[in-house]
């Protein structure tokens, strides 16, 4: 295989670093007046851990990834082009027909929703990306691979 990456002036990534200089995050932030979140941190070292803060009591879970199934998973930000998304998905965009035939652009601003944050941090380079409603699919679809690695049956409930 041939590395055939070249540096640009676009600020992103670096193009070589220690897999122990890498973290994941997960932050799942419910609406406005809604209990519960979670935030799911994976570090380089591949210890990975799931909090659940969800008054009265807190779950939490923690595991070992293997750096192969590290790797595989930053990969898969790679994959999706995850360095090139937008910060944000909370504006909606829509045309509408007009009565007089022609189309309108119509934004609306999503407010007060659950939404992720889905973080990647390589040596001093980080970028996060907030999926609301699903979107951006790619980086949603993401999120679900993270949240699988922690089976529900395997949590410790604290008060």
């Amino acid at each position: 295989m041939t590395n055939n990456a070249q540096a640009t002036d676009a600020p992103g990534p670096p193009l070589q670093y220690p897999l122990t200089q890498t973290s994941i995050l997960v932050l799942h932030q419910t609406g406005q007046g809604i209990s519960g979140g979670y935030e799911i941190s994976i570090n380089g070292n591949g210890n990975a851990t799931y909090v659940s803060n969800d008054p009265p009591q807190t779950t939490i879970s923690t595991r070992s990834i293997s750096n192969q199934s590290l790797t595989e998973l930053i990969n898969a930000f790679y994959q999706i082009h995850f360095f090139e998304l937008a910060d944000t998905y909370s504006v909606k965009k829509q045309v509408i027909l007009q009565d007089n035939g022609t189309l309108a652009t119509v934004a609306r601003k999503i407010l007060d929703t659950a939404s992720h944050k889905l973080c990647i941090k390589i040596a001093d380079y980080q970028k996060c990306v907030t999926v609301i409603d699903n979107q951006p699919a790619a980086a949603a679809q993401l999120v679900k691979k993270i949240e699988a690695m922690f089976p529900i049956d395997k949590f410790e409930v604290r008060p």
